[in-house]
């Protein structure tokens, strides 16, 4: 299971991978990150983020069930296809962080 930190892995603007080997993997916490907190917010989502791991050098079909613990504020995910699954912590007040947003756009 992977248990990560994204700020250890961003650069010093919290904008982009601190490193190029872990832009891809970055981009997919975010996907994680957005998703997560749109629920969150109210934010109709339509697409969920798909698993992005490769078992046995084969892309994995799945598709990922996000949960955030509004405790202690961390995002699970589960791929049920692969069991691939970690939890991201240190997303509040990033960029991919939707939860300041509202779903009501009459205003």
């Amino acid at each position: 299971m992977w248990v990560i930190d994204i700020r250890h892995w961003l650069d010093e603007n919290l904008l982009d991978a601190g490193l190029p080997q872990l832009k891809f993997k970055v981009k997919k916490l975010g996907e994680i990150i957005t998703y997560a907190t749109a629920i969150e917010a109210g934010i109709s989502v339509d697409v969920r983020p798909r698993c992005w791991r490769k078992p046995q050098r084969k892309p994995c079909v799945g598709e990922l069930e996000i949960i955030l613990n509004p405790d202690t504020k961390q995002i699970h995910w589960l791929c049920t296809e692969c069991g691939d699954e970690g939890v991201v912590t240190g997303w509040s007040g990033l960029i991919w962080d939707m939860s300041g947003c509202s779903s009501d756009l009459s205003h």
